[in-house]
């Protein structure tokens, strides 16, 4: 969990551990998660896929397909 937060942080974060969520504030972004790992790879998950980070149909069915999950 530390080293989860210590990465939050070094991305200029702000965080704020409480008893049910954790959150990290930087300018107008805003987090929260249940954990300092999911809010770490929600953080990414953003950074990575812009803030409409959903699946389309498509890629849910090919990524499925493709790992003999679907």
């Amino acid at each position: 969990m530390v080293p989860a937060i210590l990465a939050v942080e070094s991305l200029g974060f702000a965080v704020e551990v409480n008893r049910d969520r954790v959150c990290a504030r930087r300018g107008h972004e805003e987090y929260a998660a249940e954990d300092p790992v999911a809010l770490l790879g929600l953080i990414r998950l953003v950074e990575l896929r812009s803030w409409d980070w959903g699946a389309s149909d498509l890629q849910i069915d090919e990524t499925l397909r493709r790992y003999g999950a679907g």
